[in-house]
């Protein structure tokens, strides 16, 4: 099942707080998609009982225990995303051909170094081990690209009726930023010259509307050239201090104290151009008192967001070798406390024909700090080795996300919590996101050896059904705490959305005689599509005053993911 994922620009809810702080951007920021060394990424992540390669400490602690020897590994790293998109000016039934957006990027998947002392014991404790490792866990790197003509509906028209029995003094007032509990998006497009009243009852018009014979309806009269861009980037790593404890060669301990770092951008632009200026005369009064026709060109909206996240955990693993040829592996991760700092920013423009009416609009830059709590992770592994030939390694990880609380950072215990909402809304639709992965790796020979892998994660986002059948998503939840009857949290049942991101790896890895080795592997991970709608569906008529449609463009997304990486290490 598709998601229809509204612009994180409608779902700001005010201008307090007009961040992401929602359910979706929770589980983005706790989500790990682990690329570490290229021996792990090539055996699929599968890893929690292999060890032996510092790429693996960020899966299970117990890994860096398993080597007898000190590494230092540096592994940089490529990624190119590629997005498909299609546009449809109406709903999801006249999806276009779609366009396709790519996006590069340098990174340094993994950095790390470890030493073992060794205590001289023939059994019990017989080396420990101190690691410092850096392994990215997130990557942000994604645009996407869509456009096609509407003639029905109109962000600028969305706007307007958004904006009904809100004072035309609040809107035009530079100081409702600070004081007014009306959204950003609305009061940057109203200083932007999008959309005004007309006659006594103060009703708005959008400048892509034309306004009825009668005077009572207004409607987009032509066709719109319509045009949105979504643009993220960013990375996710964690800079781990490791300790593990070899006991007699068949037990391994580990402890991880993580300290995740994360700096997220989301930008989105779009765009409303008239294919036809003279379907859109725009009539305005002069600085000398008379009226002067001119037509709409072009209207443009923009917005951009920032996160800058800090965080710590804990993480425990075991690693145990029963009997020869058999590894089992466990880890279990706290949940990870994150101070997430937001900062936000709305601008728009609106062009005429005559460039003598032009204006536009840069909101105040917002900033707030609050606090998450992420999931707690549990991983189980087993694995089995063919003696010299190498081994076959199964994973399999399980998250709630279901436990993610947000909070204040400096709580006021004297007010009530205002995130109570959401965090009940992230208790019924967020859930348990399962992931199984598989891994091989075959030794051709002492020195070169050649793995594979593969990984599935389901989606962890739940929607359900109401005691009148009615299909309840978070969105809808949330926005029902507000309501009078409450009729949408009368949940009967709940199902899991069907979209799971897979992944497929392979490589390559050369062991020198001496101390160095070298690692390549290259991974593609397809995500599920997503539909996005660049505005919210209005009410919408034409000059006879029929209602002609409700729905707001739908853009489809099929992202794709390839990351490339190399790793240089030295034993020691």
């Amino acid at each position: 099942m598709k998601k229809i994922i509204l612009s994180i620009v409608a779902l700001a809810a005010g201008s307090i707080v007009a961040g992401a702080q929602n359910m979706y951007d929770a589980i983005n920021f706790s989500r790990n998609d682990y690329l570490g060394t290229a021996r792990t990424m090539a055996l699929g992540n599968a890893v929690t009982a292999i060890g032996g390669d510092l790429g693996t400490v960020g899966i299970n602690p117990a890994g860096s225990a398993v080597a007898n020897y000190g590494q230092l590994t540096v592994t940089p790293g490529f990624t190119l995303s590629s997005v498909r998109s299609a546009y449809s000016p109406e709903g999801e039934s006249m999806y276009g051909a779609f366009n396709r957006t790519t996006r590069s990027r340098l990174s340094m998947p993994n950095l790390g170094i470890s030493l073992v002392m060794e205590t001289g014991r023939r059994s019990g404790l017989k080396s420990f081990t101190f690691a410092v490792v850096s392994n990215q866990t997130a990557q942000y790197n994604y645009s996407a690209s869509a456009y096609g003509a509407n003639s029905r509906t109109s962000k600028v028209a969305e706007f307007a009726a958004a904006a009904a029995g809100i004072s035309e003094d609040v809107l035009a007032n530079y100081n409702s930023f600070d004081n007014s509990d009306v959204s950003w998006d609305l009061l940057t497009a109203y200083q932007a010259g999008m959309f005004g009243s007309y006659g006594t009852d103060g009703r708005y018009v959008g400048v892509t509307e034309t306004i009825s014979p009668n005077g009572v309806y207004h409607y987009v009269p032509s066709a719109l050239q319509q045009s949105s861009t979504i643009t993220k980037t960013g990375h996710k790593n964690d800079l781990v201090f490791n300790f593990g404890f070899n006991v007699s060669d068949k037990f391994f301990f580990g402890f991880n104290l993580g300290t995740p770092a994360a700096e997220y951008r989301y930008s989105e632009a779009f765009y409303e151009t008239a294919i036809d200026m003279d379907a859109f005369p725009i009539s305005f009064i002069g600085s000398d008192g008379t009226e002067r026709i001119t037509a709409f060109r072009n209207a443009s909206y923009a917005y951009n967001y920032t996160a800058d996240i800090d965080g710590i955990y804990a993480k425990f693993g075991v690693l145990a070798t029963p009997v020869k040829g058999l590894r089992l592996g466990a880890a279990i991760q706290t949940p990870t406390a994150y101070t997430i700092t937001e900062k936000w920013q709305y601008g728009a423009s609106t062009t005429f024909a005559d460039g003598q009416f032009n204006d536009s609009e840069t909101s105040p830059r917002g900033e707030y700090t609050y606090c998450l709590q992420s999931p707690y992770v549990v991983d189980l592994g087993v694995a089995y080795t063919f003696g010299s030939f190498g081994f076959v390694s199964v994973d399999y990880e399980l998250t709630d996300y279901s436990v993610m609380r947000f909070s204040e950072q400096h709580p006021d215990y004297l007010a009530a919590d205002r995130y109570y909402d959401l965090n009940e809304t992230n208790r019924y639709f967020a859930g348990v996101s399962h992931a199984l992965r598989i891994g091989a790796e075959l030794r051709l020979t002492p020195e070169f050896s050649l793995r594979a892998g593969l990984s599935s994660v389901t989606s962890p986002e739940r929607h359900w059904t109401n005691n009148e059948g009615v299909d309840v998503t978070a969105d809808d939840y949330l926005n029902d705490f507000n309501s009078y009857n409450g009729s949408l949290k009368k949940l009967v049942s709940a199902s899991y959305y069907d979209d799971r991101t897979t992944s497929l790896s392979f490589g390559f890895g050369y062991s020198s005689p001496g101390s160095f080795f070298a690692d390549f592997a290259v991974k593609r991970t397809q995500y599920p599509d997503t539909t996005f709608s660049p505005y919210y569906d209005y009410d919408n008529y034409n000059a006879a005053g029929l209602l002609t449609n409700t729905k707001s463009p739908r853009i489809l997304n099929k992202p794709t993911l390839w990351n490339a990486v190399v790793t240089f290490g030295w034993r020691f």
